[in-house]
This record gives C-alpha cells, structure tokens and sequence, in this order.
C-alpha cells in the first residue's frame, strides 16, 4: 500500500472507493479513537479509506509519546517498511515537543544512521525518556557504535534504555546524561570503570539496571540518590561494591558472586560513609536467583551465597531460588548459622528443579528452619513448570526438624503450579502445621490440568480440591486456630493476591 504524502489529498492508492461508516464520524472522534489504539492497529486503518492514514500520522503527531517498541507492530514488516514508518512518524512530528521516545529495531545492520538520527532528534525536541531496543536477534552480531556527541549537549533526558548500543565513544561526564534518574543497559559493552564514571557523572541517578554486560568483572556503584539496582545475566561479574544510603530494591540474577581476590573481603558489598562495610540500606525488597547449580567448590565458593544473602536478609520483600537452597544446604555441611531475618513480611522461593521430590522437600524445611523471619506474613512458592512426581495417592513421611520452627505471623500461602503430587501435598503439610493463624491457602493449577475446555479439567480440579480440603482438615483440629479458606483454581481463574516480584528472570535468555 502506498501512501501519498500531501496531506491536503492524501489518499491510499488501490483503496476502495466506497466510504466505511466510521470515516462519517467527526475528525476530532476518529483521532481520539487512533490515538488510544497500538500503532499496529492504527496504521492497519490505512486500509480502510482514503482518510485514515492521514488520521494516524496527525494523530501520532500530536502526541508527546512516539513508542515503536510492539512486537506485533514489527511482525511481518520488512526492516526497510518499519524504518520508513518512524521516518514518516517523525517527519509528520515535525518540531513539536516530545516526551518519549521508544523504539525496537533488530536486526539493525544497514539502518545504524537511522537509528542514531532518531534518538538525536528525539533528544533535540527535549525528549525526556529514550529507548533504543536492538536486541530481539541475539545473532552475533556487533552493537550499534554511539557517536561521541550524541549526548553532548545539555538536554531534558531523564530515562534513557539502551540495548545493544556501544558507549565506547560517549566520553564521561557528557552534559547530555547528567540530568538521568534511570539508565537501563542491556548487552552494551560498558567496562567497570564507565559504569563507575557514568554512574557518578549522573547524580540524580535513581534507578541503575545492567542486562547481559558481559565485561563486568568488579563493579563499583556509588550514587547519593540510588534507589533501584537491577543486575541481571552479567556472567563474568565476581565482585560488587555498593555505596547507596537510601537504596531500597536490589534485583540479581547470575552466577554466585565468589571472594576473587586476597583483598575483597566478599563477593557482595555495602558500603556507608567512611568506608565502611558494615552499612546495610533500609531495603524493601530483594531479588536474588541464580543461574544453574554446577559442583559445590568448598574453597571458591566459600560461603559465597550466605554472604550476599546476609547483606539483603534485612529486606521486607524477599524473592530467592532452590539454587540458593543448594548453596546454603552445602554451606550448613562446615559450618552451622541462621540467616537473620528480622523484617521480612513478604517470602517468594523459586524451586528451579525439573521437577519436585523428596529432596527439594527436605532443602525447603531445611531452609526455613534456616532463616529467622518472625514477621513473615505472606508465603509464594512457585513449583516447576514441569510436571513431575505421582499423584498424592500416600502421605509420606513428615518431616521433622532438629530446631522446630513456628510460622505464627502467616497468614496467606499460595503455591503456583500445584499438581497434587506426594512431593507437593508433603511440602504443603510441612508449612500448614506450622502456621497456626493461616487464613488463606491459594492453590493454582497448571493451565494445562485436565483437558483444555473439557470437562475432564474441571474434574480435574474438583478431586484436587477434595485431597486438599482433607488433608487440611486433618491438620486443622490439630494444629490450627482455625481452618484456612481454600481455594484451588487454574491461572485464568485466580484473583487473589500477587507477589511484589512478577517478573521471573531465569525464564528470559540472555
């Protein structure tokens, strides 16, 4: 389809000639309906009169946002097609104002120069937010190389994402980022020392994320203003040195961080005013999932992960992994100690196992007997996504700690991917008898229980619901205050409470 570009007779060539009844709506309906849909959609109209392409160009042309990041918008298209949308987008724009800026673009290779002159154009209409996506096509290709005086000039960015673009040649300091509350980096080739000089270069910095920088090493971040540090698939980082007062949300996701060097004391630091290792922020929440297991190392691994656990232990939200629970179940092998917990309201564990059995069971007691979280109110355990284990046909043994522990703060478990398995019904056992003030149990089946839309699933879910109701009453009149309230559903299904941490990071690639 092509598209004339005088405005005053724009038309669609090819196009029916017959009207469709929404062209008899008013100009002002028809750019108030254009500008609320995806950009996909919008410039689909273009096939439904002669009026509409011009409906969309305006429309995207008094808008402050230009966001070209939909997937779908992008499928089907040729690069040579999308590029020249955002061209016609920008140059309909004109030198109107704007705010955002968004755009995802891979793979790249003859469109660098136009990728470039979007965002310098975006910046020189005082764009305060800019995104640069290039990595959908992880095809081994080289990121897109930044000229030197991109962010030369002082400007209103204030957000600025980046993924696979080089920095290589933006000097530090450049006035162009000074103004930056939020950078987010992913696969972009910055070393330690720019991440240091960036980050202090920046110092209304408040949020900080770094995706897939493989030359990492020995990270060094300092920022009066930090509030959020996201670390995620930064596979040959080994050393963290933080220096945030008011930091609040610490996200990693990677391998454990070792004790590299004689003069590291740790893989993990939080450092205060005068040096000092032992200030810890008032966190609210943690992230902290792993990447694969491999062997346990007794003199390189060292305590590794008790070590970085122990400097976000203090957090109110805490989201961990079963790869942990093996680190710390090796850890507790030398030498025994509690993980002091002291605010956690909020616990998420991840079990990363092919599937639930009798030792996963055992690492989770294991863990909670661990960590001394006397506030925990709400517990989330997501099983694996795959299936695994026998029906919950017998009860297996219950299991029994050294150090009794008493969840008497819980209110509210929910598990995710509950199949009813022995492994699963016995975990489930282990928390209810110790949760004597629980109120409500959650249970979310796989999608895929049962047959899709056939009776056999609600059946399905129905017996489900039967083996747990008896075995929580069972428990409940010796155990509980009082019975929980139950409920068993498919994800379509469940309206209860979510926890604080949705995004599940070792589902994504790198």
């Amino acid at each position: 389809m092509e598209i004339e570009s005088n405005t005053k007779q724009c038309r669609v060539k090819g196009a029916p000639s017959e009207e469709d009844r929404l062209s008899g709506l008013p100009d002002d309906v028809l750019h108030s309906i254009v500008g609320r849909v995806p950009l996909k959609q919008a410039v689909r109209t273009s096939a439904l009169s002669t009026r509409w392409p011009c409906l969309w160009l305006h429309a995207l042309a008094a808008s402050a946002v230009l966001d070209f990041t939909d997937r779908e918008f992008a499928r089907g298209q040729s690069l040579g097609r999308i590029v020249a949308t955002v061209n016609r987008c920008l140059e309909a724009h004109g030198a109107a104002p704007l705010d955002v800026f968004r755009v995802a673009l891979s793979p790249f290779d003859a469109f660098g120069r136009d990728v470039v002159r979007w965002a310098a154009a975006a910046l020189g209409r005082g764009a305060r937010e800019v995104g640069v996506d290039l990595t959908q096509h992880a095809d081994g290709r080289g990121a897109l190389e930044l000229p030197a005086d991109l962010f030369q000039a002082e400007s209103s960015l204030a957000v600025l994402s980046l993924g696979r673009c080089s920095l290589r040649d933006v000097p530090p300091g450049t006035a162009g980022l000074a103004g930056l509350t939020s950078l987010s980096l992913n696969q972009v080739d910055v070393t330690d020392d720019a991440v240091r000089d960036v980050v202090s270069g920046c110092r209304l910095l408040e949020f900080l994320s770094l995706e897939s920088c493989h030359l990492l090493v020995s990270v060094r971040v300092a920022g009066e203003r930090l509030r959020g540090l996201e670390i995620v698939r930064c596979l040959a980082m080994r050393h963290l040195q933080v220096a945030a007062p008011v930091l609040e949300s610490v996200v990693y996701h990677g391998d454990v961080l070792l004790i590299w060097r004689e003069d590291e004391p740790s893989g993990v630091e939080f450092v205060g005013p005068g040096g000092r290792t032992d200030a810890r922020p008032e966190l609210k929440d943690a992230y902290l999932t792993h990447i694969g297991y491999g062997v346990y190392d007794e003199v390189i691994h060292e305590f590794a992960y008790s070590g970085f656990l122990d400097q976000v232990a203090h957090a109110k939200i805490l989201t961990l992994c079963s790869v942990g629970m093996l680190h710390l179940e090796e850890e507790r092998l030398f030498a025994e100690g509690d993980v002091d917990a002291p605010n956690l309201e909020e616990l998420q564990l991840l079990m990363d196992s092919v599937s639930m059995g009798d030792d996963d069971v055992t690492r989770f007691s294991g863990f909670l007997e661990l960590v001394v979280a006397p506030l925990l109110e709400r517990l989330f355990i997501r099983l694996p996504d795959a299936c695994g284990g026998t029906a919950g046909t017998g009860e297996g043994a219950d299991i029994v700690l050294e150090c009794e522990i008493a969840l008497d703060h819980l209110t509210f478990l929910k598990v995710v991917n509950f199949r009813g398995t022995r492994c699963e019904l016995r975990l489930l056992r282990f928390v209810l008898r110790r949760a004597p003030v629980l109120e409500q149990l959650v249970l979310v089946t796989p999608e895929d229980v049962g047959t899709p839309g056939h009776h056999d699933q609600e059946e399905s879910v129905r017996l489900l619901l039967k083996v747990v109701q008896e075995h929580v009453s069972e428990i409940s009149k010796a155990w509980l205050w009082q019975e929980p309230c139950v409920t068993v559903c498919r994800p379509r299904e469940d309206d209860s409470r979510s926890p604080a941490h949705t995004k599940y990071y070792h589902h994504d690639h790198a």
